[in-house]
Protein backbone atom coordinates (compact mmCIF):
# COMPACT_ATOMS: atom_id res chain seq x y z
CA UNK A 1 0.00 0.00 0.00
CA UNK A 2 1.11 3.51 -0.14
CA UNK A 3 1.04 3.88 3.26
CA UNK A 4 3.90 1.53 3.20
CA UNK A 5 6.07 3.56 0.94
CA UNK A 6 8.53 5.03 3.96
CA UNK A 7 8.76 1.54 5.63
CA UNK A 8 9.63 0.08 2.39
CA UNK A 9 12.42 2.67 1.82
CA UNK A 10 13.82 2.36 5.07
CA UNK A 11 14.15 -1.45 4.92
CA UNK A 12 15.75 -0.60 1.39
CA UNK A 13 17.98 1.76 2.79
CA UNK A 14 16.54 4.36 0.24
CA UNK A 15 16.70 8.10 1.32
CA UNK A 16 14.85 9.36 -1.61
CA UNK A 17 13.11 8.09 -4.85
CA UNK A 18 12.51 9.96 -8.43
CA UNK A 19 9.81 8.02 -11.10
CA UNK A 20 10.31 9.11 -14.20
CA UNK A 21 8.78 9.24 -17.76
CA UNK A 22 4.99 9.98 -19.59
CA UNK A 23 2.06 8.10 -17.83
CA UNK A 24 1.33 6.21 -20.22
CA UNK A 25 2.33 2.61 -19.70
CA UNK A 26 3.86 4.01 -16.85
CA UNK A 27 2.33 1.76 -13.94
CA UNK A 28 4.38 3.12 -10.89
CA UNK A 29 3.63 6.59 -12.58
CA UNK A 30 0.05 5.94 -12.61
CA UNK A 31 0.19 4.32 -8.93
CA UNK A 32 1.11 7.44 -7.50
CA UNK A 33 -1.12 9.96 -9.35
CA UNK A 34 -4.26 8.22 -9.54
CA UNK A 35 -3.51 7.57 -13.67
CA UNK A 36 -4.07 10.57 -14.87
CA UNK A 37 -2.19 11.83 -18.04
CA UNK A 38 1.25 13.07 -17.85
CA UNK A 39 3.84 13.67 -20.02
CA UNK A 40 7.92 13.63 -19.34
CA UNK A 41 6.63 14.07 -15.34
CA UNK A 42 8.89 13.86 -12.08
CA UNK A 43 7.30 11.97 -9.42
CA UNK A 44 9.76 12.19 -6.17
CA UNK A 45 9.82 11.95 -2.43
CA UNK A 46 11.89 11.72 0.38
CA UNK A 47 11.44 9.65 3.28
CA UNK A 48 9.57 10.88 5.69
CA UNK A 49 7.93 13.80 3.40
CA UNK A 50 4.72 13.70 0.92
CA UNK A 51 5.21 13.10 -2.93
CA UNK A 52 5.74 16.10 -5.22
CA UNK A 53 4.74 16.08 -9.09
CA UNK A 54 6.30 17.91 -11.50
CA UNK A 55 4.21 18.43 -14.35
CA UNK A 56 4.35 20.75 -17.59
CA UNK A 57 2.33 23.79 -17.60
CA UNK A 58 -0.71 21.94 -19.70
CA UNK A 59 -1.31 19.41 -17.39
CA UNK A 60 -1.79 21.72 -14.66
CA UNK A 61 -5.52 21.29 -13.91
CA UNK A 62 -5.44 17.61 -14.04
CA UNK A 63 -2.30 17.24 -12.27
CA UNK A 64 -4.06 19.34 -9.32
CA UNK A 65 -6.33 15.96 -9.46
CA UNK A 66 -3.81 13.89 -7.93
CA UNK A 67 -3.30 15.57 -4.42
CA UNK A 68 0.31 15.65 -4.47
CA UNK A 69 2.46 18.42 -3.70
CA UNK A 70 2.84 20.49 -7.43
CA UNK A 71 6.04 22.10 -8.96
CA UNK A 72 4.90 23.39 -12.65
CA UNK A 73 8.14 22.54 -14.41
CA UNK A 74 7.71 24.91 -17.45
CA UNK A 75 7.94 27.98 -14.88
CA UNK A 76 10.54 26.28 -12.46
CA UNK A 77 12.72 24.60 -15.06
CA UNK A 78 12.05 25.58 -18.35
CA UNK A 79 13.19 22.87 -20.53
CA UNK A 80 13.67 26.00 -23.56
CA UNK A 81 15.58 27.94 -21.36
CA UNK A 82 17.71 24.40 -20.68
CA UNK A 83 18.28 23.54 -24.27
CA UNK A 84 19.72 27.35 -25.27
CA UNK A 85 21.83 26.89 -21.89
CA UNK A 86 23.82 23.57 -23.44
CA UNK A 87 23.33 24.41 -26.99
CA UNK A 88 20.90 21.98 -28.04
CA UNK A 89 22.11 19.21 -26.53
CA UNK A 90 19.60 17.30 -24.90
CA UNK A 91 21.30 14.74 -22.89
CA UNK A 92 23.03 17.70 -21.05
CA UNK A 93 19.83 19.59 -20.57
CA UNK A 94 18.28 16.81 -19.09
CA UNK A 95 21.20 15.87 -17.22
CA UNK A 96 21.28 19.60 -15.35
CA UNK A 97 17.31 19.58 -15.13
CA UNK A 98 17.68 16.24 -12.78
CA UNK A 99 20.27 17.69 -11.16
CA UNK A 100 18.65 21.30 -10.23
CA UNK A 101 15.81 18.80 -9.28
CA UNK A 102 17.79 16.48 -7.13
CA UNK A 103 19.27 19.66 -5.49
CA UNK A 104 16.17 21.43 -4.87
CA UNK A 105 14.52 18.93 -3.26
CA UNK A 106 17.30 17.79 -1.35
CA UNK A 107 17.57 13.99 -2.53
CA UNK A 108 21.01 13.11 -1.25
CA UNK A 109 21.76 9.81 -0.14
CA UNK A 110 20.62 6.65 -1.81
CA UNK A 111 17.95 7.40 -4.50
CA UNK A 112 15.85 4.93 -6.04
CA UNK A 113 15.38 5.51 -9.67
CA UNK A 114 11.90 4.02 -10.79
CA UNK A 115 9.45 4.70 -13.81
CA UNK A 116 9.72 3.93 -17.80
CA UNK A 117 12.76 4.97 -20.06
CA UNK A 118 14.17 3.54 -22.72
CA UNK A 119 17.06 1.48 -22.34
CA UNK A 120 19.43 3.22 -24.42
CA UNK A 121 18.53 6.09 -23.29
CA UNK A 122 18.65 5.50 -19.85
CA UNK A 123 22.22 3.38 -19.96
CA UNK A 124 23.23 7.17 -21.49
CA UNK A 125 21.89 9.26 -18.97
CA UNK A 126 22.17 8.12 -16.04
CA UNK A 127 25.34 7.41 -15.56
CA UNK A 128 26.45 10.62 -17.13
CA UNK A 129 23.75 12.21 -14.12
CA UNK A 130 25.54 9.72 -11.71
CA UNK A 131 28.83 11.43 -12.69
CA UNK A 132 27.59 14.83 -12.42
CA UNK A 133 25.91 15.02 -9.32
CA UNK A 134 27.33 14.68 -5.54
CA UNK A 135 26.20 12.79 -2.51
CA UNK A 136 23.68 11.10 -4.43
CA UNK A 137 24.12 7.20 -4.67
CA UNK A 138 21.47 6.31 -7.89
CA UNK A 139 19.85 2.63 -7.24
CA UNK A 140 18.23 0.77 -9.54
CA UNK A 141 16.38 -2.60 -8.22
CA UNK A 142 15.67 -5.58 -10.73
CA UNK A 143 12.69 -8.28 -9.98
CA UNK A 144 11.07 -7.55 -6.84
CA UNK A 145 11.46 -3.54 -6.27
CA UNK A 146 9.45 -1.25 -3.71
CA UNK A 147 6.68 -0.47 -5.58
CA UNK A 148 5.99 -4.08 -6.06
CA UNK A 149 6.52 -4.93 -2.82
CA UNK A 150 3.61 -1.40 -2.27
CA UNK A 151 1.37 -2.68 -4.88
CA UNK A 152 0.58 -6.25 -3.79
CA UNK A 153 -1.58 -4.92 -0.99
CA UNK A 154 -4.23 -2.37 -2.37
CA UNK A 155 -5.68 0.06 0.20
CA UNK A 156 -9.57 -0.30 0.37
CA UNK A 157 -9.87 2.99 -2.43
CA UNK A 158 -7.84 1.01 -4.59
CA UNK A 159 -10.34 -2.00 -3.80
CA UNK A 160 -13.62 0.08 -4.47
CA UNK A 161 -11.90 1.30 -7.83
CA UNK A 162 -11.06 -2.76 -8.35
CA UNK A 163 -14.49 -3.31 -7.46
CA UNK A 164 -16.06 -0.79 -10.12
CA UNK A 165 -13.80 -2.15 -12.77
CA UNK A 166 -15.59 -5.71 -11.72
CA UNK A 167 -18.85 -4.44 -11.92
CA UNK A 168 -18.50 -3.00 -15.22
CA UNK A 169 -16.64 -5.64 -16.50
CA UNK A 170 -19.75 -8.16 -15.67
CA UNK A 171 -21.72 -5.50 -17.55
CA UNK A 172 -19.61 -6.20 -21.04
CA UNK A 173 -19.71 -9.83 -20.32
CA UNK A 174 -23.52 -10.09 -20.28
CA UNK A 175 -23.75 -7.62 -23.49
CA UNK A 176 -21.56 -10.03 -25.42
CA UNK A 177 -23.69 -12.70 -24.16
CA UNK A 178 -26.96 -11.23 -25.10
CA UNK A 179 -25.21 -10.13 -28.38
CA UNK A 180 -24.44 -13.74 -29.30
CA UNK A 181 -28.02 -15.22 -27.92
CA UNK A 182 -29.69 -12.65 -30.23
CA UNK A 183 -28.76 -14.02 -33.19
CA UNK A 184 -30.05 -17.77 -35.03
CA UNK A 185 -28.46 -20.90 -36.02
CA UNK A 186 -28.04 -23.40 -39.11
CA UNK A 187 -26.06 -26.41 -39.23
CA UNK A 188 -25.00 -25.65 -35.64
CA UNK A 189 -23.28 -22.49 -36.86
CA UNK A 190 -24.70 -18.94 -35.01
CA UNK A 191 -25.72 -17.03 -38.54
CA UNK A 192 -26.30 -13.04 -38.94
CA UNK A 193 -29.15 -11.78 -39.89
CA UNK A 194 -27.67 -11.35 -43.36
CA UNK A 195 -27.15 -15.05 -43.70
CA UNK A 196 -23.46 -14.97 -42.96
CA UNK A 197 -21.45 -16.71 -39.94
CA UNK A 198 -21.36 -14.51 -36.96
CA UNK A 199 -17.54 -14.92 -36.29
CA UNK A 200 -15.01 -14.47 -33.04
CA UNK A 201 -14.14 -11.15 -34.92
CA UNK A 202 -17.96 -9.89 -35.02
CA UNK A 203 -17.84 -10.81 -31.42
CA UNK A 204 -15.06 -8.89 -30.23
CA UNK A 205 -15.83 -5.82 -32.78
CA UNK A 206 -19.26 -5.61 -30.36
CA UNK A 207 -17.34 -6.40 -27.11
CA UNK A 208 -15.13 -3.56 -27.58
CA UNK A 209 -17.71 -0.90 -28.91
CA UNK A 210 -19.15 -2.00 -25.34
CA UNK A 211 -15.87 -1.37 -23.54
CA UNK A 212 -15.94 2.37 -24.95
CA UNK A 213 -19.46 3.00 -23.43
CA UNK A 214 -18.41 1.78 -20.29
CA UNK A 215 -15.03 3.48 -19.96
CA UNK A 216 -13.18 0.66 -20.52
CA UNK A 217 -10.08 -0.21 -22.70
CA UNK A 218 -8.23 -3.43 -23.86
CA UNK A 219 -4.58 -3.41 -22.84
CA UNK A 220 -4.10 -6.62 -24.44
CA UNK A 221 -6.06 -8.84 -26.80
CA UNK A 222 -8.99 -10.29 -24.80
CA UNK A 223 -9.43 -13.73 -25.37
CA UNK A 224 -12.29 -15.25 -27.03
CA UNK A 225 -11.29 -18.95 -28.32
CA UNK A 226 -13.01 -21.88 -29.30
CA UNK A 227 -12.92 -25.96 -29.60
CA UNK A 228 -9.61 -26.30 -30.47
CA UNK A 229 -7.91 -23.02 -30.09
CA UNK A 230 -9.33 -23.14 -26.60
CA UNK A 231 -7.08 -25.99 -25.28
CA UNK A 232 -4.20 -23.39 -25.27
CA UNK A 233 -4.41 -20.83 -22.52
CA UNK A 234 -3.54 -17.55 -24.30
CA UNK A 235 -4.78 -18.01 -27.65
CA UNK A 236 -6.77 -14.76 -28.01
CA UNK A 237 -9.24 -16.82 -30.80
CA UNK A 238 -9.32 -17.16 -34.75
CA UNK A 239 -11.19 -13.81 -35.56
CA UNK A 240 -12.18 -15.18 -38.90
CA UNK A 241 -13.72 -18.06 -36.62
CA UNK A 242 -17.72 -19.12 -36.88
CA UNK A 243 -19.39 -19.87 -33.49
CA UNK A 244 -20.32 -23.37 -33.66
CA UNK A 245 -22.58 -24.84 -31.02
CA UNK A 246 -21.28 -27.44 -28.94
CA UNK A 247 -17.67 -26.15 -28.77
CA UNK A 248 -16.25 -25.04 -25.79
CA UNK A 249 -15.36 -21.15 -25.69
CA UNK A 250 -12.78 -19.83 -23.17
CA UNK A 251 -13.62 -15.89 -22.67
CA UNK A 252 -11.03 -14.32 -20.59
CA UNK A 253 -11.38 -10.84 -20.55
CA UNK A 254 -9.27 -8.69 -18.51
CA UNK A 255 -10.19 -4.38 -19.65
CA UNK A 256 -8.73 -1.44 -17.78
CA UNK A 257 -10.69 1.35 -15.84
CA UNK A 258 -10.13 4.99 -16.80
CA UNK A 259 -7.59 4.94 -13.11
CA UNK A 260 -5.45 2.04 -14.77
CA UNK A 261 -6.30 -0.88 -12.87
CA UNK A 262 -7.66 -4.33 -14.21
CA UNK A 263 -10.15 -6.65 -13.71
CA UNK A 264 -10.01 -10.35 -15.04
CA UNK A 265 -13.04 -12.60 -15.10
CA UNK A 266 -13.09 -15.83 -17.33
CA UNK A 267 -16.23 -17.88 -18.22
CA UNK A 268 -16.28 -20.98 -20.40
CA UNK A 269 -19.36 -20.88 -22.97
CA UNK A 270 -21.14 -23.74 -24.93
CA UNK A 271 -23.60 -22.41 -27.05
CA UNK A 272 -26.63 -24.50 -27.31
CA UNK A 273 -25.42 -27.83 -25.54
CA UNK A 274 -21.41 -29.26 -24.25
CA UNK A 275 -20.43 -32.80 -24.96
CA UNK A 276 -20.15 -34.80 -22.85
CA UNK A 277 -16.08 -34.20 -22.50
CA UNK A 278 -16.11 -30.90 -22.00
CA UNK A 279 -19.02 -31.13 -19.19
CA UNK A 280 -16.72 -33.62 -17.15
CA UNK A 281 -13.65 -31.06 -17.88
CA UNK A 282 -16.16 -28.10 -16.75
CA UNK A 283 -17.58 -29.96 -13.68
CA UNK A 284 -14.71 -30.88 -12.26
CA UNK A 285 -13.06 -27.11 -12.65
CA UNK A 286 -15.92 -25.98 -10.89
CA UNK A 287 -15.75 -28.54 -8.12
CA UNK A 288 -11.84 -27.26 -7.18
CA UNK A 289 -12.55 -23.79 -7.99
CA UNK A 290 -15.38 -24.15 -5.05
CA UNK A 291 -13.14 -25.44 -3.71
CA UNK A 292 -10.37 -23.15 -3.16
CA UNK A 293 -12.42 -20.15 -2.87
CA UNK A 294 -13.83 -21.96 0.64
CA UNK A 295 -10.05 -22.20 1.15
CA UNK A 296 -9.08 -18.49 0.83
CA UNK A 297 -8.54 -16.79 4.18
CA UNK A 298 -5.80 -14.27 5.67
CA UNK A 299 -2.18 -16.05 6.57
CA UNK A 300 -3.52 -19.16 4.26
CA UNK A 301 0.51 -19.59 2.12
CA UNK A 302 -0.37 -19.52 -1.76
CA UNK A 303 1.81 -22.21 -2.59
CA UNK A 304 -0.84 -24.44 -0.63
CA UNK A 305 -3.93 -23.24 -2.77
CA UNK A 306 -1.74 -24.04 -6.12
CA UNK A 307 -0.61 -27.74 -5.09
CA UNK A 308 -4.07 -28.74 -3.35
CA UNK A 309 -5.41 -27.60 -7.36
CA UNK A 310 -2.72 -29.74 -9.02
CA UNK A 311 -3.20 -32.81 -6.57
CA UNK A 312 -7.11 -32.97 -6.88
CA UNK A 313 -6.73 -32.39 -10.93
CA UNK A 314 -4.10 -35.32 -10.46
CA UNK A 315 -6.73 -37.65 -8.99
CA UNK A 316 -8.68 -37.39 -11.72
CA UNK A 317 -6.07 -38.62 -14.22
CA UNK A 318 -4.57 -35.11 -15.37
CA UNK A 319 -1.13 -34.32 -15.83
CA UNK A 320 -0.30 -31.03 -13.52
CA UNK A 321 2.93 -28.64 -13.11
CA UNK A 322 3.51 -30.58 -9.74
CA UNK A 323 4.62 -34.28 -11.80
CA UNK A 324 4.66 -33.24 -15.13
CA UNK A 325 6.17 -30.05 -15.51
CA UNK A 326 5.60 -28.31 -18.74
CA UNK A 327 3.07 -29.72 -19.79
CA UNK A 328 0.60 -28.87 -22.66
CA UNK A 329 -2.34 -31.22 -21.53
CA UNK A 330 -4.22 -31.12 -18.61
CA UNK A 331 -3.51 -28.53 -15.85
CA UNK A 332 -0.85 -26.31 -17.00
CA UNK A 333 -0.46 -23.14 -14.96
CA UNK A 334 -0.51 -21.42 -12.14
CA UNK A 335 -3.75 -21.02 -9.94
CA UNK A 336 -3.60 -17.57 -9.93
CA UNK A 337 -1.87 -13.87 -9.73
CA UNK A 338 -2.36 -10.43 -8.04
CA UNK A 339 -4.33 -7.91 -10.66
CA UNK A 340 -4.00 -3.87 -9.66
CA UNK A 341 -2.19 -1.26 -11.88
CA UNK A 342 -0.78 -4.70 -14.64
CA UNK A 343 -2.73 -7.31 -15.10
CA UNK A 344 -0.16 -9.89 -13.61
CA UNK A 345 1.93 -8.76 -10.57
CA UNK A 346 2.15 -10.09 -7.22
CA UNK A 347 1.43 -12.18 -5.08
CA UNK A 348 1.53 -15.78 -7.12
CA UNK A 349 -0.27 -18.94 -6.37
CA UNK A 350 1.80 -20.69 -7.58
CA UNK A 351 4.32 -23.64 -6.23
CA UNK A 352 7.21 -22.27 -7.46
CA UNK A 353 10.20 -22.69 -5.66
CA UNK A 354 10.80 -19.65 -3.14
CA UNK A 355 7.52 -18.52 -2.82
CA UNK A 356 6.81 -18.10 0.95
CA UNK A 357 4.04 -15.46 0.73
CA UNK A 358 0.84 -16.09 2.64
CA UNK A 359 -2.18 -14.56 1.73
CA UNK A 360 -2.97 -10.84 4.00
CA UNK A 361 -5.25 -7.50 3.87
CA UNK A 362 -4.79 -5.74 0.65
CA UNK A 363 -3.83 -9.11 -1.45
CA UNK A 364 -6.15 -8.75 -4.81
CA UNK A 365 -5.95 -12.12 -6.66
CA UNK A 366 -7.69 -13.95 -9.28
CA UNK A 367 -8.71 -17.37 -9.27
CA UNK A 368 -8.66 -19.93 -11.88
CA UNK A 369 -8.51 -23.37 -12.81
CA UNK A 370 -8.26 -24.85 -15.89
CA UNK A 371 -8.12 -27.75 -18.38
CA UNK A 372 -6.77 -28.08 -21.68
CA UNK A 373 -6.62 -30.58 -24.21
CA UNK A 374 -6.03 -28.81 -28.03
CA UNK A 375 -5.95 -32.52 -29.65
CA UNK A 376 -9.06 -33.53 -27.93
CA UNK A 377 -10.68 -29.86 -29.71
CA UNK A 378 -11.41 -28.02 -26.27
CA UNK A 379 -10.26 -26.31 -22.83
CA UNK A 380 -12.12 -25.16 -20.28
CA UNK A 381 -11.12 -22.31 -17.42
CA UNK A 382 -13.20 -20.82 -14.71
CA UNK A 383 -12.40 -17.47 -12.84
CA UNK A 384 -12.92 -15.21 -10.67
CA UNK A 385 -11.02 -11.80 -9.06
CA UNK A 386 -10.98 -11.76 -5.10
CA UNK A 387 -9.70 -9.04 -2.49
CA UNK A 388 -8.46 -8.71 1.11
CA UNK A 389 -10.23 -5.79 2.27
CA UNK A 390 -7.55 -3.99 4.85
CA UNK A 391 -9.72 -5.56 7.44
CA UNK A 392 -9.28 -8.89 6.35
CA UNK A 393 -12.61 -9.57 4.47
CA UNK A 394 -12.77 -11.19 1.46
CA UNK A 395 -15.01 -9.98 -1.44
CA UNK A 396 -15.54 -11.37 -4.88
CA UNK A 397 -15.04 -8.43 -7.19
CA UNK A 398 -17.02 -10.47 -9.95
CA UNK A 399 -20.29 -11.14 -10.21
CA UNK A 400 -21.38 -12.88 -13.07
CA UNK A 401 -23.32 -16.64 -13.26
CA UNK A 402 -20.71 -19.54 -14.42
CA UNK A 403 -23.50 -21.13 -16.57
CA UNK A 404 -21.88 -23.47 -18.59
CA UNK A 405 -24.09 -24.35 -21.48
CA UNK A 406 -25.68 -20.84 -23.20
CA UNK A 407 -29.06 -21.56 -24.81
CA UNK A 408 -29.17 -20.23 -28.58
CA UNK A 409 -32.17 -19.94 -30.34
CA UNK A 410 -33.12 -23.09 -33.14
Amino acid sequence: MKADLDRLMAERNLDGLLVMGDSAGNAVMNYLTGGIHLEQALVLKRRGAPLTLIHGSMERDSAAASGLALVDRDQTYNQYLLLQRHDGDRLAAMVDYLGQVIRDHRLLGRLGIYGTLDAGAALALLPRLQAEIEDVELVGEFGTSLFSLARETKDDAEIAILQEAGRLTCLVVGEVQEFIQGHGVRDEVVMQTDGAPLTIGHVKAFMRSRFMAHGLTEDHDTIFSQGRDAGVPHNSGNPAAPLRLGQSIIFDIFPREQHGYFHDLTRTWCLGYAPDAVQAAWDQCKEIFDRVMGALAVGVPCRDLQIQTCEYFESKGHPTPLSNPGTHEGYVHSLGHGIGLDIHEDPRLSAAAGNETRLQPGHVVSVEPGLYYPERGYGVRIEDSVAFTEAGELINLTNYPYDLVIPMKG
